[in-house]
């Protein structure tokens, strides 16, 4: 096959790999707008009433592209079907697919729909959140497509990345009814991670939309702590200026947001502590005064994060301010953290 020939195939690949996200985009869109319509309809009263409880406005249900998909099962299906989209729906995982001789169905049925989109707002995926009395899946997303890989998106970007840019900091929170809340509060420079996974690629949308600081505010829960814990080594890598909130008792942010109001938020803001600092005091709260026990746990809780930072300044600073936490040397920590190895 002669160079001209292989161009040309590579240039077949990549066209039809354009025609299939075209094809998807234009499948989501309409998605996307369908779930719109049966929410702002008659049938969308359950779910806009599931939206006011969480203390959501209309206006920002609007903004936020929020959706319902209905309980009927093929409503969605037959406004693809109109289209020819089918196939479509199916590789954007918002169709399920048909036993033999049976027709597509709806991959999300009552359920209030939070749409994924592009920093430029274009929408590339779902996540439906189950509507009272909450019988099944809390929540339930699209698989990835070609089009939407689920840790390189960020819930309500498209909003925030203006107020990102001219604050220099973003807040980062788990879920998007957190994001649309504190939007809503007077914080627009929050993103929902609709878990508590950050990954290089969300750091980076984060970066490029012009934050040099992140304030990161998980739910209060062991979940949280674990999302901070397994982020902290990316965190110290790619922006070393990370704060942590603690918030109150078991309250997410959310429900402090609606029982304690803006300026409580903005206080609670105010008082993020270094991710290093968080990290020593919540591994370690009893200090230099912990008995062997307490440090070897201690220990055994940072050993993963020290595990995957490599030899360099950020691991070097967070084993000294450890030693100096702890009152270990530092080769005594590096002897304990060899045995977690």
């Amino acid at each position: 096959m002669s160079q001209t020939e292989t161009r040309g195939e590579e240039n077949g690949f990549q066209q039809a790999a354009r025609l299939e996200r075209e094809e998807l985009h234009r499948c989501v869109t309409l998605a996307a707008t369908h779930f719109q319509s049966r929410l702002w309809g008659d049938e969308g009263q359950a779910a806009r009433d599931y939206i006011a409880s969480r203390g959501v406005t209309l206006e920002s249900a609007r903004a936020f592209g929020l959706g319902y998909a209905s309980a009927s099962g093929t409503a969605l299906a037959e406004t693809l079907a109109r289209e020819e989209l089918l196939d479509a729906g199916e590789r954007a995982g918002v169709l399920r697919h048909p036993r033999a001789g049976d027709r597509h169905t709806d991959y999300f049925k009552r359920r209030v729909m939070l749409p994924f989109s592009s920093p430029e707002g274009q929408p590339l995926s779902f996540i439906g959140r189950d509507l009272p009395p909450h019988q099944r899946v809390k929540y339930l997303e699209t698989r990835n497509s070609s089009i939407f890989i689920r840790n390189t998106t960020l819930f309500g970007l498209t909003h925030a990345r203006d107020a990102i840019r001219g604050e220099g900091s973003a807040i980062v929170v788990e879920g998007g009814f957190d994001c649309m809340l504190l939007h809503q509060a007077g914080f627009p420079h929050s993103v929902g991670l609709i878990s508590t996974t950050l990954s290089t690629a969300r750091i980076d949308l984060l970066l490029a939309a012009g934050a040099r600081e992140l304030v990161v505010m998980l739910d209060p829960d062991r979940g949280g702590w674990r999302g901070i814990q397994q982020n902290s080594d990316l965190l110290l890598l790619y922006v070393p200026r990370t704060r942590v909130v603690q918030l109150p008792g078991k309250e997410d942010p959310d429900e402090f947001i609606l029982r304690a109001g803006a300026g409580a938020m903005r206080r609670l803001l105010s008082e993020a502590r270094p991710l290093t600092d968080y990290l020593l005091a919540t591994a370690l709260p009893q200090g230099r005064g912990a008995s062997a026990s307490e440090r070897k746990k201690a220990i055994e809780e940072l050993s993963p994060i020290f595990l995957r930072l490599q030899e360099g300044p950020a691991r070097t600073a967070l084993l000294e301010a450890l030693a100096s936490h702890s009152g270990l040397s530092g080769q005594e920590l590096e002897s304990l953290l060899r045995t977690q190895g």
